[in-house]
């Protein structure tokens, strides 16, 4: 479980949380016998995990602040083209690995599992420096205690894309930096990515740039509640 001063991460269901410990217990005192199978398990949990990480970053903004049909039937096919590229970069990048390999990715995910003291509701978090952390408590303060978004939405915009780079670092070059990978499974599996990182940046920029001051400040709750501090 990570001791970081400031947390970035967002829910998921106890029963996700209990299969992947369950998982990454099984990886760990596997005797290499298994690999394969549970290359496979663990590459569903990660899907899983993903499909939670849409609920908190997409689906439920576009539930507080709906959108237009138009603009929702756009911003769904580019959700769907992101989950896509993901997903084939996982199932890839789990389809050899070795059982040393294996290990110490189950003991990373371990590491971004957290529950807060004395909550029953798990997260997957991972670590953010202590000026995105304060800035973007600032930035909260601000959307709520003015009306004028043109002073700052810029400001959101930038943190939350500042978050994606973040995400992309946890969830995708950190782990990958710990196997070995082949010259073109590393190129596609980079150019998967960075389309999906490139779509989401552009569907914040779209979907946050014209929202009234109220709809901004229902978003802020929702984002305020990803914020975490292990003490908290």
């Amino acid at each position: 479980m990570t001791t970081a001063n400031a947390l970035w991460g967002f829910p998921i269901d106890q029963d996700l949380h209990t299969s992947a410990r369950e998982t990454a217990r099984r990886i760990q005192t596997d005797n290499g016998q298994s690999t394969r199978e549970l290359s496979q398990e663990a590459a569903q949990v990660v899907v899983k995990l993903t499909q939670h990480g849409l609920q908190s970053y997409y689906y439920r903004p576009t539930e507080i602040v709906p959108l237009t049909p138009a603009l929702k039937k756009t911003a769904d096919t580019g959700i769907k083209a992101i989950l896509a590229a993901i997903q084939m970069v996982i199932k890839q990048f789990f389809s050899k690995r070795s059982d040393e390999e294996l290990k110490e990715l189950s003991a990373y995910l371990e590491h971004m599992l957290w529950q807060r003291p004395g909550s029953a509701e798990p997260h997957l978090v991972f670590s953010v420096h202590a000026e995105l952390h304060q800035r973007a408590l600032a930035l909260i303060a601000q959307v709520r205690t003015e009306s004028d978004t043109s002073a700052y939405i810029d400001g959101v915009i930038d943190a939350l894309c500042e978050i994606v780079d973040l995400s992309i670092v946890h969830y995708y070059r950190q782990p990958t930096s710990k196997v070995s990978m082949g010259r073109v499974s590393k190129k596609t599996a980079d150019v998967g990515i960075s389309t999906a990182e490139k779509g989401i940046r552009k569907l914040i920029d779209r979907l946050l740039r014209d929202l009234k001051h109220e709809q901004l400040m229902e978003l802020s709750y929702h984002l305020e509640s990803l914020i975490h501090t292990p003490e908290s």
